[in-house]
């Protein structure tokens, strides 16, 4: 399910270069008209993941590791990663 854009966010043409077999496989799954859905889902996600691994990054080198038990509240508040 793609994510919907806050009302203030447009749309833009992009080129980008990407393996066939994974045109394929994605055109398979989302239909040829569901390509750039996807794509934009699937970019959206991996600037979340990112940003989230740069501030875990940034917090352990000033305050040290996250432990289990911190890695466990943080995932119970945020609803999961």
């Amino acid at each position: 399910m793609a994510m919907p854009l806050p009302s203030d966010d447009y749309t833009d043409k992009k080129s980008v270069t990407l393996r066939r077999s994974l045109i394929s496989e994605v055109e398979d799954l989302a239909g040829r008209r569901g390509f750039s859905a996807a794509t934009d889902e699937a970019l959206a996600q991996w600037v979340a993941r990112t940003r989230l691994r740069r501030a875990i990054e940034e917090y352990e080198r000033t305050a040290g590791v996250i432990t289990p038990d911190e890695m466990e509240a943080i995932v119970r508040r945020v609803g999961g990663l």
